[in-house]
């Protein structure tokens, strides 16, 4: 599309997505690198291939969005992705709590593993790669389809983070638990171990709490399903009403 059906936006993936893109795709490559042949075909597969039905599946079943950015052109609303229109429609990227949460992640399951493919042992820097591998796909796809349907959007973090939570980070938690069981006065393996375990909480967290209850339910109609006011940024706990006093 024209830069998205030249409409009132100022968005354009050259502009806004190109480069954040290209860098995750560098660390995704490092991570491969480092992989000892840890990162799977199904992890490449998986990691390309949902990316790529995303953007089929946009163009064939939703008409490449057309109708959503029409309205915006008509109404005169730019498109923010990295605001009103980001993940969960803008409600969570100006609260502090999700921010926390947000930067906790990447330092946990980017930063972290990031740094130990390079200062750590072959054995816990290929076991750590092929986890970081797929977050940097994740990355990618989610910088990259700002522009799609809400249905395809919502789908990319549930499908990365349910692949992820299931596959490489199941398997980092158990190898690096056995691993330390091995050589349990290292500290380099139990510093492994526990990293990896953290991530593997969170992500069930992040799948299970944070983006199927609390993220979901923004995307539905409300006049249909009628949207519960949460207490909590992070937490699904609606808000008590006070009683009136008759």
């Amino acid at each position: 599309m024209n830069t998205i059906l030249s409409m009132a936006t100022t968005y354009s993936f050259l502009n806004d997505a190109l480069v954040p893109c290209s860098i995750f795709t560098l660390l995704g490559f490092l991570a491969y690198r480092h992989s000892g042949n840890l990162v799977s075909n199904a992890d490449l597969i998986f990691s390309i291939g949902f990316l790529a039905f995303v953007f089929v599946a946009n163009a064939v079943s939703f008409d490449s969005n057309k109708a959503q950015f029409e309205l915006m052109e008509k109404d005169k609303i730019d498109f923010e992705p990295m605001g009103k229109h980001s993940l969960g429609r803008g409600q969570f990227i100006t609260k502090k709590s999700f921010l926390v949460y947000f930067a906790v992640s990447k330092i946990m399951g980017l930063m972290v593993p990031l740094i130990m493919i390079y200062t750590c042992p072959d054995d816990v820097a290929a076991m750590v790669s092929p986890s970081l591998f797929v977050l940097c796909a994740q990355a990618v796809a989610e910088q990259s389809t700002a522009a799609v349907h809400d249905v395809l959007r919502i789908a990319i973090p549930f499908a990365y983070t349910a692949y992820r939570l299931f596959g490489p980070l199941q398997s980092w938690a158990f190898e690096s638990y056995s691993l330390y069981l091995e050589k349990p006065g290292e500290l380099v393996h139990a510093f492994n171990c526990g990293l990896a375990w953290v991530n593997l909480i969170f992500a069930a967290y992040n799948l299970f709490v944070f983006l199927l209850l609390r993220t979901l339910p923004v995307y539905f109609d409300k006049t249909q399903t009628p949207e519960v006011e949460m207490a909590y940024t992070l937490f699904p706990l609606p808000k008590k009403q006070k009683k009136m006093k008759v």
